[in-house]
């Protein structure tokens, strides 16, 4: 998954998900792949299979974790199914849970792959900008720049900048927009 070894914490958790049921590990997939394309963790679910397989929560985890690594570096790599299943197979995952898991990622691996570029060098989204009147006659202008950052936390950065560059940033600025605009489509 990415020509590169296995990480070992990947390894042991590997070696989790081959102690489970077919059901189980299916149930999971699911909700791996729901919470990397909806972003959401299914949390009843969740306690479902933690209780039935008699896992702690923390555990649990951890399986998440690897399984949403595995979907993750399989779409990233545009790795074959038949390639992922191997893999999984030489990792020690049995035929049946690197079925489950192969079947899972023909489906969604598009969708992964198109979500991940969306998020990959990202690191904020500029939400507006204010140019500020000052109270009092100034030869300066104050802008307020809003961004989101991924976690959809707002930052608010003020500048202040003569009045006479004003005019030359927010024409460049508008340039950039347009151009950024371009790329996306």
């Amino acid at each position: 998954m990415g020509d590169v070894d296995c990480p070992e914490w990947l390894l042991a958790q590997i070696y989790n998900l081959s102690q489970m049921t077919s059901s189980k590990m299916k149930m999971l997939s699911q909700i791996v792949i729901k919470s990397i394309t909806d972003q959401e963790l299914d949390g009843e679910m969740l306690a479902k299979i933690s209780q039935d397989s008699k896992i702690e929560i923390n555990e649990l985890k951890a399986l998440i974790a690897a399984v949403q690594m595995i979907f993750k570096s399989s779409a990233r790599n545009a790795v074959s199914a038949a390639d992922l299943s191997n893999e999984l197979q030489q990792l020690g995952l049995p035929r049946e849970h690197s079925t489950i898991i192969t079947k899972f990622h023909t489906d969604n691996a598009a969708q992964i792959s198109t979500i991940l570029t969306g998020q990959s060098l990202r690191l904020s989204r500029l939400s507006s900008v204010e140019v500020v009147p000052n109270e009092e006659p100034s030869p300066f202008a104050k802008i307020v720049f809003k961004t989101t950052s991924g976690d959809e936390n707002e930052k608010e950065t003020t500048l202040n900048i003569s009045k006479d560059k004003l005019s030359e940033i927010l024409a460049e600025l508008k340039t950039v927009r347009t151009l950024m605009e371009q790329v996306s489509q």
